[in-house]
């Protein structure tokens, strides 16, 4: 019996070109391996699946893991994790699909399962790369070996398979006998693959030529919602790659989730960097020792940022009160040391004198932030039945009707329509705002490139049918496909499959259906006969057809089911911001409006001076929507201003959440500013009213109004007279108390995989 020589496999799936290409030929194969049986070797599975580019391993799959897995970092980096789930399932079903084909093969090779036996494919494209940027194929691969022998492999060239062996024979003239199948596989390795390559490179350039960018990090304070207490926030942006380490600690002490910190996760901005924030909340009178530490590979050695303590918007009503009772104690000291030298003096007789405070200072703080209650639509999904099902037409001829084209394709989830694609505009694109949130812009390029690819494939067989129905190009003739699944959603929110549609009609009248049920397609007319032979003898296809109505699109509609329930269901408003920090300009301040925590998102931001929008032309600068790691969203924007400023800036935020914009005024002060301009301003009011007051006691001395201390004198004003009468009696000063009442209100509003053949046929093609 037969025994592979496994050395060879291990070598070769074990080893890794870490060396970049330096030709311009470019080459993307995917190669996947099936055992028969499994092996009691360290690294050896049962099924394994790998991508490589230029012979660099680029993606990877196991039978133990279970779970397609990114190989190097611009592939983890740039796409999105559908793409990963939606490969995860494609290696599955190809899982399963070896496993079948291994047991046919070995009971046509007559083999036993004594000894392992081994089934490889390998397809893929090879590419040259012009001068100019182009790209030249050079050739297509798409080849089966057993054993490690060639079993079968197409010829590009001629669109045929080649079988070198006997055994093979069968299977080429089953494939040879759907030529669709092998116009589809001519058409991946010679367009999608290509496209596929083509995309890969262009990421992984970007990775070897963008320049590392180290992060910009900043700390500081914000009032939380609780009183007494703030946000202490740490934020770092701008830096590339991604990876990026941050910590918050106190006395030197990384603080954790358990210590309330929380974490925006990285996120990307749109310049190609990245961000990242992190924030705790500690008591505002906390006077322990705050830092914050980021490290990245651009790095020498972390960044280490320690908070300075001040709170950007808590109210700076303290720092008056300071002042205020700095100058009121220099002013009294100074009033007492006068009054003591007069009396001394004997220019005034003050016997018994008492200083009376009558005076209270009054210090009211209030924070009067509210928040409209948005209502949202609690009702329970609902149940019954769902569909998904999408809908091709293909015209013989173009008609010149306005809105009629020669080819379009459109999705239908309960027959309310999701996608669109037209001849005309060539491009797939979302017709439910679900859909354009949802899914990310990979989706809807592969579906753009599918939606084309369909289009040729209608070009071609409705000439075939025209022909075989004996028409001519006269009139115009029609060919429709239609497939989609049904389903029913129970009780306990789980789906039922109904039954499954996969249908084509010509001319508005049926011409060949899929029976789900007996596996098998149904011609109507003796026209479609000779399809129907043809796909009822591969068998795989059938096979294929069925998972898809059944599994396939069902994952889908499940999906997109969930996707428009939070639609539906789901308005969460904006919290909106306005705070300005010290620009490196000096004399500068930079404006900053912040509305996060909103979904979906569609917003609207303005910063406004006196109620007037400032653009672009003004400096308005804008992070535009960036994704929350909550399903949320957030913007910012900002502007440089000068510090001495005195008009009147305002953020206004909209959004469907809102019953009308969110209007937050900048009440004129500076986050990292320093504080030294409240003292001063306490100290300067204080220093006026108690200097006016001593003033006008001098003055009023002078004219003997006060102070009476010879014969005669007129008792003044507040000073009691003396009960004899002679002016000598004893005088009680009255020194009138300073009531200083304050009040500061402070509010703030802040793939489908498709890389590799899905489908091998247009009918049950996933539709991403």
């Amino acid at each position: 019996m037969y025994r592979p020589n496994l050395m060879f496999f291990v070598l070769y799936f074990s080893l890794e070109c870490i060396c970049r290409s330096q030709s311009d030929i470019y080459s993307l194969n995917y190669i996947y391996t099936a055992l028969s049986k499994p092996l009691e070797l360290p690294g050896i599975h049962e099924f394994t699946a790998m991508g490589l580019m230029n012979d660099k391993q680029i993606d990877y799959y196991d039978s133990v893991a279970k779970k397609k897995i990114p190989k190097q970092a611009w592939m983890r980096e740039k796409l999105p994790a559908d793409y990963w789930d939606k490969g995860t399932q494609s290696r599955k079903s190809k899982e399963q699909w070896f496993k079948v084909n291994v047991d046919i093969l070995m009971k046509r090779m007559r083999h036993n399962n004594t000894d392992v036996h081994i089934l490889q494919w390998k397809h893929g494209c090879e590419i040259d790369r012009q001068s100019d940027g182009t790209l030249k194929f050079i050739k297509g691969t798409d080849q089966y070996s057993y054993d490690g022998d060639d079993f079968l492999a197409f010829d590009d060239a001629n669109m045929q398979w080649v079988a070198p062996v006997v055994q093979a024979q069968p299977t080429k003239r089953k494939w040879d006998g759907v030529q669709i199948l092998n116009q589809y596989t001519k058409g991946y390795l010679e367009k999608e693959c290509v496209d596929w390559l083509s995309k890969f490179m262009n990421y992984e350039d970007k990775e070897f030529s963008r320049a590392d960018s180290p992060p910009r990090v900043y700390v500081f304070a914000k009032k939380a919602k609780t009183a007494g207490h703030v946000r202490l926030i740490c934020m770092a942006t701008g830096f590339y790659p991604k990876d990026v380490i941050m910590q918050m600690k106190k006395n030197g002490v990384p603080l954790t989730e358990r210590d309330g910190v929380q974490s925006t996760g990285v996120l990307p901005n749109d310049d190609d960097t990245y961000q990242i924030r992190m924030s705790v909340q500690i008591p505002e009178a906390d006077k322990e020792t705050y830092e914050c530490s980021v490290d990245h590979r651009t790095l020498k050695a972390p960044i280490v940022g320690k908070w300075d303590g001040i709170c950007c918007d808590c109210s700076s009503f303290g720092a008056v009160v300071i002042g205020a009772v700095i100058a009121i104690i220099v002013v009294l000291i100074l009033v007492s040391v006068v009054l003591f030298v007069l009396h001394k003096s004997g220019t005034i007789v003050i016997p018994g004198l008492k200083t009376t405070d009558q005076g209270s200072q009054n210090a009211e703080s209030s924070d009067r932030g509210s928040e409209e209650d948005v209502k949202k639509s609690m009702l329970p999904q609902e149940m019954g039945k769902w569909s998904l099902n999408y809908i091709y037409t293909a015209l013989s001829k173009p008609v010149e009707l306005p809105g009629v084209h020669e080819f379009t394709a459109m999705g239908l989830m309960n027959d309310k329509q999701i996608d669109y694609y037209d001849s005309v505009s060539k491009k797939k694109i979302p017709k439910q705002d679900w859909m354009r949130e949802k899914l990310p812009a990979d989706y809807w390029d592969k579906g753009t490139q599918s939606r084309k690819s369909k289009e040729q494939w209608f070009k071609v067989n409705i000439n075939i049918l025209m022909d075989r129905m004996r028409h001519n190009n006269t009139d115009v003739h029609i060919l429709q496909w239609k497939h989609g699944c049904e389903i029913d959603q129970q009780s306990d929110g789980t789906l039922k499959f109904i039954k499954g549609t996969d249908q084509y009609s010509y001319d508005g009248d049926d011409f060949l259906a899929f029976d789900d049920a007996n596996m098998q397609w149904v011609a109507p007319v003796v026209q479609a006969q000779p399809t129907k032979r043809k796909w009822d003898g591969v068998q795989i296809l059938n096979q294929y057809t069925k998972g898809y109505l059944e599994k396939e699109c069902v994952d889908w509609l499940s999906k997109f089911m969930a996707y428009e329930d939070k639609e539906v269901s789901r308005a969460d408003p904006p919290k909106v911001y306005a705070f300005a920090k010290k620009a490196k300009t000096v004399g500068n301040v930079r404006l900053t409006c912040m509305a996060t925590g909103f979904y979906p998102k569609d917003v609207e931001m303005h910063i406004k001076k006196n109620s007037v929008p400032l653009t672009e032309r003004d400096g308005v600068q804008s992070t535009g929507v960036l994704p929350n790691d909550d399903d949320t969203y957030q913007i910012r924007m900002s502007v440089q201003i000068p510090e001495a400023d005195k008009e009147t800036y305002e953020c206004s935020v909209d959004h469907v959440a809102l019953k009308k914009p969110v209007v937050v005024k900048w009440d004129g002060k500076c986050c990292d500013c320093t504080q030294v301009t409240g003292v001063i301003i306490g100290a300067v009011v204080v220093l006026v009213l108690l200097l006016t007051v001593v003033s006008s006691m001098l003055v009023l001395w002078k004219k003997g109004k006060i102070f009476a201390g010879k014969k005669g004198d007129l008792p003044a004003t507040g000073i009691q007279a003396p009960l004899n009468g002679n002016g000598n009696g004893a005088a009680v000063l009255n020194m009138p108390g300073k009531r200083d009442d304050a009040s500061s209100t402070d509010s703030g509003q802040g793939s489908n995989e498709s890389l590799e053949k899905e489908a091998i046929l247009p009918n049950g093609a996933i539709e991403e």
